[in-house]
């Protein structure tokens, strides 16, 4: 169980959404759609441009587990989920189901962070969106 893995009570009651705390990051936990497990968070404050490279990145692609990003429609902000089939849904795959969200989440709010060096300097970190390949 994933509770059990990162040291977590057992919720007494088990809800359609279930949603921890990694770190900072709130990540939620459901069937959606049916026989899938999704596990989702909400990026706040995400500045388009700095999303642009995570949103590029969802292009295409059959993996599982592999964190997307989107917007949602009533809100208007980010989105960050991956799912996987929930027949695959163990301890070790459920872990690094979260796992794979959570440095992607990482990742998503330290680049929206305004760096303390200007813009212009050749010494400022550039975001590789390969990088983050799973």
């Amino acid at each position: 169980m994933l509770c059990l893995k990162l040291d977590l009570d057992t919720p007494q009651n088990i809800d359609e959404i279930t949603s921890l705390k990694v770190g900072e990051q709130e990540c939620h936990i459901t069937e959606h759609p049916s026989g899938r497990l999704l596990m989702f968070s909400n990026i706040n404050n995400l500045n388009m441009d700095k999303a642009q490279n995570f949103l590029e990145m969802n292009i295409f692609s059959q993996e599982e587990q592999k964190p997307v990003i989107g917007i949602d429609k009533d809100t208007g902000e980010f989105i960050l989920w991956n799912q996987q089939p929930l027949v695959q849904a163990e301890g070790d795959s459920l872990y690094h189901q979260l796992d794979i969200l959570s440095s992607h989440y990482d990742l998503l709010v330290e680049s929206n962070e305004p760096s303390n060096s200007p813009t212009n300097d050749e010494n400022s970190l550039y975001f590789d969106p390969l990088a983050l390949k799973v």
